[in-house]
């Protein structure tokens, strides 16, 4: 009995040393646009005070809804920095694009400037193969303010994680548009 309890812990022990561990994947959420050397416009038009993001998504890991409404956390498929972060470079970026000037990422009240809050509620893969995107964002100046939402999803094209990723920076950008489309 003791020889075979030391086989079975010795064949577990090398069968565990024997698997090829998990490569880790990172991706880097970076806009396509504002990537050329040039002149920054000082501009108080817009700036963007806050972006915030539901607690779900607010980890490393990429996440994936499955169809019974459970959701899995991607272990080794992760965001190279906080979405809080990239979030707003990105958005910043994409923004600026599409108003032909610069939006400022300021953290802050600017008095002169038009201030933007984004609140990312769902940002994931879906059971069906698609990416899902819902945000809100507010515009304010002075006591005035008005309040946008997007909801939108889009199909993968392709299988796995990074076809996930490019389906969310494709939904970034259409949320990016919108937000620009009320900022004018």
């Amino acid at each position: 009995m003791r020889t075979s309890l030391i086989f079975v812990a010795a064949s577990l022990l090398l069968s565990a040393c024997s698997s090829t561990p998990q490569k880790t994947s990172t991706y880097l959420l970076r806009s396509s646009n504002g990537m050329e050397t040039r002149e920054l416009l000082d501009t108080e038009a817009l700036s963007l005070r806050s972006v915030k993001v539901a607690g779900y998504i607010d980890q490393p890991g990429l996440v994936l809804e499955q169809a019974d409404g459970t959701i899995h956390i991607a272990r080794h498929h992760k965001w190279a920095e906080p979405l809080r972060q990239s979030l707003r470079q990105f958005l910043c970026a994409e923004i600026s694009a599409k108003l032909g000037y610069n939006v400022i990422d300021s953290g802050k009240q600017l008095s002169r400037s038009k201030q933007l809050d984004v609140t990312i509620t769902t940002f994931h893969g879906d059971a069906d193969g698609n990416a899902v995107l819902a945000a809100y964002w507010t515009l304010s100046k002075g006591d005035a303010a008005k309040t946008f939402q997007f909801a939108e999803k889009t199909p993968l094209d392709g299988a796995g994680y990074g076809a996930l990723v490019t389906a969310q920076k494709k939904l970034l950008t259409d949320l990016a548009g919108a937000i620009a489309q009320t900022a004018k």
